[in-house]
C-alpha cells in the first residue's frame, strides 16, 4: 500500500513539475513590425547563444527558441537607416504555477528547457529614413516616436508595479 501511495505521489509530482515546459513549450511566435508606415523590411533576430531567425518582409512572424537570453533584432530596408534593438526576456506566466503547484521543483525543469522565459509577442522597430523631405517631417517623426516610447515605458512600469514578485508580494 505504501509503495502505491509513493508511486501516485511521484506521478503527481512529475505531472506538475515543468508546468511551463508542458503547457507552452520552448518555442515562441514573435511578430516583427516596422514603424512608421514602413513595410517589407528584412530583419534578423539573433539570441545570445547564436540562434538566428529571419523575417523577410515586415510585418512578419517567426518562431524562436525561448530561454537563450537577450535577442538582437536588426532591420534593414533601402532608403532607411539600419536599426538594431535589444529585446529582453521576462518570466513566463506558467512558471509561477510551478511555485504554487510543484513546490518549486518544476521551475528547474522550465529554467533548463527555456520555458521559464518569454520574449514579447510583438517587437516594434522604428526605422528612420536616410533622407527627410523637410526638417518639419523629421521633427514630427521624432515626436511620434518619443511619445510611443514614453507610452511603452509607462505601460512597462505599470506592469512591474502591478505584477507579484517571485515571492508573491508586490
Amino acid at each position: 500500500m505504501e509503495r502505491m501511495i509513493v508511486g501516485i505521489l511521484l506521478c503527481v509530482l512529475g505531472m506538475v513539475s515543468g508546468c511551463a515546459t508542458v503547457t507552452t513549450g520552448t518555442g515562441q511566435s514573435i511578430t516583427v513590425v516596422t514603424e512608421k508606415n514602413v513595410e517589407s523590411a528584412k530583419c534578423e533576430l539573433t539570441d545570445i547563444k547564436g540562434g538566428k531567425w529571419y523575417v523577410d518582409n515586415t510585418p512578419g512572424t517567426v518562431i524562436v527558441t525561448r530561454g537563450d537570453g537577450p535577442m538582437s533584432v536588426v532591420c534593414k530596408k533601402d532608403g532607411f537607416k539600419s536599426t538594431t534593438l535589444m529585446v529582453e526576456e521576462v518570466i513566463a506566466g506558467a512558471t509561477l504555477g510551478n511555485i504554487i503547484l510543484g513546490g518549486g521543483i518544476g521551475i528547474f525543469v522550465d529554467a533548463m528547457s527555456g520555458a521559464a522565459q518569454r520574449y514579447p509577442d510583438q517587437i516594434i522597430v522604428w526605422m528612420e529614413p536616410e533622407k527627410w523631405g523637410s526638417e518639419k517631417e523629421r521633427l514630427a517623426w521624432i515626436n511620434v516616436k518619443e511619445a510611443y516610447e514614453a507610452e511603452l515605458a509607462a505601460k512597462q512600469k505599470e506592469l512591474q508595479q502591478s505584477s507579484p514578485t517571485q515571492f508573491g508580494g508586490k
